[in-house]
């Protein structure tokens, strides 16, 4: 039992041989799944929420961005817990918050337990992914860690491939609160192959110092940055609520930038961004995530709102998007391992960048399988770059440095999430109402297409047996809900436009990556 309790890898590829390689990439593949249930199924529950709560997108989305900001201040904390706690605890303790967070979410009764809920699950997976890359690259030699990087991924875009599909199915037959039980299932399995697989340590007398001061800066940044471009459309960018968390936001970066520099245990090693190549990564890396989580959040909002899909049409939509993935990762891990890495990263951007400017030309006449196609195209460019921007990272940083470069890399690319999912809610919002404005003032007695529209709308009514007295209001309000339409129409496709233009730009700084000699 003692043996069990304080199994070293060496300890357990000792019991298990060379398969045991592959057990932890089974541990860690689980728990993935679990979370990325817990990540992609969400998105096609947005308006279902929005109106079990009477929320607008703007309240809506910190499903989402709770999560992403929330996960991607706890992958700094990954580091400390792993050299602390050893993998086995530490995997075991972030399974344990996620499930209860999933619990809290499924029985919240207002969108403010719900939110809580999600900040509890993105508290344990921003745990759980740092973790995962850890734990296969200690158990990979260095020339296999792109195909064993790649055969991750594979796994962890299962979730994000079916997950909305069976989301849709609970929202349609039952009810939206299901999906957030379907992750439950994995849950337990991946609790048990971690007290089996995972490797452990003894437990320090006395922890090491943690800093603790930073992780409190980052949380103030994330909520005052977040809430600050959430709440802007709303309250006003000039207000003083607004401006007082942006400008307290900036003030933050300064001091916690000043902190982590004079820290002894620093929870973001500055120090790796001292290399060219690492930094470029972390830039590239936090577009892809901004357009990774974007994309998978704005595609379902549209059609379920201006294509009037249902969730689990909206499910299916997405679905060969993630089998493409599934299939083009194991390939993205073998080209990881023979070419340089700048080269899939920026042809990535360069095809994400492509199939977003294809989605901006969708409006509500677009068939199903058009919009296949063009998700289908992004995620090629998702799945050549990512496990590229994984291995990348990692190659990028001293040996003794692993953990904290893999809780940097995924640290940027879902705060590029967090960040992007903000921006363009924001975005949307702004570009919606300008055309919204637009439209209405066109809305004249002298527009002969409008003055038709509402002739022709009032026969309508006249004909149903509506009283002459209301018919006119029946006609206005069919009118304004036309042009809201219309205006809604218009701010997603500015809103894909802006996605693909900034992948686009990308390009370049990524191309970079390849001037930076690696330094391993």
């Amino acid at each position: 039992m003692s043996a069990t309790a304080h199994a070293s890898i060496d300890d357990l590829f000792e019991r298990y041989g060379p398969i045991y390689r592959w057990l932890v990439t089974a541990t860690v593949m689980t728990a993935a799944i679990a979370m990325g249930f817990a990540s992609s199924m969400v998105n096609v529950a947005v308006p279902s929420v929005m109106g079990a709560f009477s929320v607008g997108l703007d309240q809506a989305q910190w499903m989402a961005t709770g999560f992403l900001a929330t996960m991607a201040a706890t992958m700094l904390l990954s580091s400390w817990l792993i050299e602390v706690l050893g993998q086995r605890i530490t995997f075991i303790a972030a399974m344990t918050i996620f499930a209860t967070g999933s619990f809290m979410s499924a029985t919240a009764p207002n969108i403010d337990l719900l939110i809580l809920g999600r900040v509890l699950q993105g508290f344990a997976t921003g745990i759980g992914q740092p973790l995962a890359m850890f734990s296969i690259f200690s158990v990979f030699p260095p020339e296999r860690r792109g195909m064993a990087m790649g055969i991750y991924g594979l796994g962890s875009v299962l979730a994000p491939t079916f997950g909305p599909i069976l989301g849709g199915i609970a929202i349609d037959t039952i009810s939206w609160r299901y999906l957030f039980y379907l992750p439950l299932p994995f849950c337990l399995p991946a609790l048990l192959l971690g007290l089996i697989f995972m490797p452990s340590k003894k437990l320090a007398k006395q922890l090491p110092p943690f800093d603790w001061i930073g992780l409190a800066l980052v949380f103030f940044i994330l909520f005052s940055v977040l809430s600050g471009l959430a709440n802007g459309p709303r309250w006003g960018w000039d207000s003083n609520a607004i401006l007082l968390r942006l400008v307290g936001g900036a003030l933050g970066v300064v001091v916690f930038v000043f902190w982590e520099l004079r820290a002894a245990y620093p929870l973001l090693d500055l120090t790796l961004f001292r290399d060219k190549q690492f930094s470029l990564i972390m830039i590239a890396g936090f577009v892809f995530g901004a357009g990774l989580f974007a994309s998978g959040y704005f595609i379902p909002v549209f059609v379920q709102t201006i294509q009037d899909y249902s969730a689990t049409r909206a499910g299916l939509l997405l679905a060969p998007g993630g089998l493409v993935m599934m299939l083009f990762f194991p390939l993205a891990g073998r080209i990881t391992d023979s070419i340089p890495a700048h080269i899939p990263i920026a042809a990535g951007l360069l095809i994400f960048a492509i199939g977003f400017f294809l989605i901006e030309a969708v409006d509500v006449n677009t068939t199903f399988w058009a919009l296949v196609a063009y998700t289908a195209i992004n995620r090629v460019g998702l799945s050549l770059a990512i496990p590229s921007l994984s291995v990348a990272a990692l190659r990028a940083v001293p040996t003794e440095k692993l953990a904290r470069g893999a809780s940097s890399a995924t640290f940027f690319r879902n705060l590029g999430g967090g960040f992007g999912i903000t921006l363009l809610t924001a975005f949307f919002q702004h570009r919606t109402r300008f055309h919204g404005e637009a439209f209405t003032a066109t809305q004249t007695s002298g527009n002969q297409t409008t003055q038709q529209l509402l002739d022709a709308v009032e026969r309508l009514l006249a004909e149903s047996g509506m009283p002459d007295t209301t018919q006119t209001a029946g006609a206005l309000n069919y009118l304004s809900e036309v042009v809201l339409a219309q205006a809604s129409t218009l701010g997603f496709k500015d809103t894909f436009l802006a996605i693909a233009i900034t992948a686009l730009l990308a390009v370049g700084p990524a191309w970079l990556i390849g001037r930076a000699a690696p330094k391993r």
